[in-house]
């Protein structure tokens, strides 16, 4: 019983140690993040190799790939000679790495280039559309977006294509949400098709988001014969019927996630962003925020840069949570960021939770 004890009370009372400066998470925040996300796998580097740890930090698929993407429908994209291919979440290798490119799965299926040409295969690596396209996007709600000479079309998930114009829109910009997606017209304007290749907002935007929460950023052209070109182009958000909820006043806008948008507009000398964090309303929830960009919402914490370039994460009372000392950012996924630091030629992976503490350093 004593032993029992001792060894309860050194868990709970010893010191987080530090690396590089950095906080270390305790031993007991670490277990708890693993009960929360028990599945969850991060790639990590080791010696120029890629592999996968748990939320415990342990290595659970070892370091022996080029690359290692993050796990997407149980399935993550690894790399092995130049060629791609993907494993499972024991690290059993499901599709042998054969492909020149290989996309994240969406909806069962991956994009994959073999000699050249895109098609799509399944879980079990069967070719479902052969690779006769000249790139290819991920399927959403059934549809993807591929380039046939040059031109963008849609498909279904049989290779049908939907019978709409040529399209001039990157194959990845097909993103069908709630059975529509943005798409240009012949002048090059902005509009919404829907599963049917049929304009359902009519193209009149000179650039448009893809619709998140119900909701899509979408920038007009206003004349304005005090600006530089006697014009300005500013954006706000559109529903989906195509009618602003809220108005195109900003320069730039994130989707909304978590029901809130990030946007900026020039400062009075136009020389810097202002950024404000909107609500789906449209009222003002942060503003005055002088970073040098920020990213979108996520898990509840926003990514800050300051002008030094270093990232670092604010939350919505506008608190600067995780101080900005990393160079390169991405976002919380299952409850880790996965940083880096160093500059383009030397840089060490580091993996924080959201208080800023490291849970596993290159």
């Amino acid at each position: 019983m004593l032993i029992g004890i001792s060894i309860f009370s050194l868990f709970r009372c010893a010191p987080r140690t530090t690396t590089g400066g950095r906080m270390q998470e305790s031993a007991a925040d670490r277990e708890a993040a693993y009960a929360r996300y028990p599945e969850a796998l991060y790639p990590v580097r080791v010696k120029g190799r890629w592999g996968y740890i748990n939320r415990r930090a342990e290595m659970v698929i070892p370091p022996e790939w080029e690359s290692a993407g993050d796990f997407v429908e149980d399935l993550a994209i690894v790399q092995r000679e130049g060629k791609f291919g993907a494993v499972d979440r024991s690290g059993q290798v499901i599709i042998p790495p054969m492909y020149e490119r290989m996309t994240p799965f969406s909806e069962g299926l991956a994009a994959v280039r073999r000699e050249g040409q895109y098609g799509f295969i399944d879980r079990a690596g069967r070719e479902i559309i052969p690779c006769l396209y000249e790139a290819a996007g991920a399927f959403r709600e059934g549809f993807a977006g591929v380039k046939i000479n040059g031109w963008t079309a849609i498909i279904d998930k049989t290779g049908r294509v939907l019978t709409t114009p040529p399209l001039t829109i990157d194959v990845n910009a097909v993103e069908y949400v709630n059975g529509r997606t943005r798409a240009f017209g012949a002048d090059e304007l902005t509009g919404f098709l829907d599963t049917t290749g049929t304009w359902v907002i009519e193209p009149r935007f000179h650039s448009a988001g893809r619709f998140n929460e119900g909701l899509a950023w979408a920038m007009v052209r206003e004349e304005d014969p005090a600006a530089e070109h006697g014009f300005v182009i500013r954006g706000g958000f559109i529903d989906t019927s195509g009618q602003f909820v809220i108005p195109p006043t900003y320069d730039f806008g994130w989707d909304f996630t978590g029901g809130h948008a990030v946007v900026w507009k020039r400062s009075a000398d136009r020389q810097q962003k202002v950024w404000s964090v909107l609500d789906k309303v449209g009222r003002v929830v942060l503003e005055g925020l002088n970073y040098r960009s920020m990213g979108a919402l996520h898990e509840g914490l926003i990514a800050i840069q300051y002008d030094d370039m270093q990232w670092g994460f604010m939350d919505l009372s506008g608190n600067v949570v995780i101080p900005p000392e990393y160079t390169g950012v991405n976002l919380f996924r299952d409850g880790l960021a996965r940083m880096e630091k160093g500059d383009a030629f030397d840089t060490e992976i580091v993996y924080i939770n959201p208080k800023g503490e490291v849970v596993w350093s290159e």
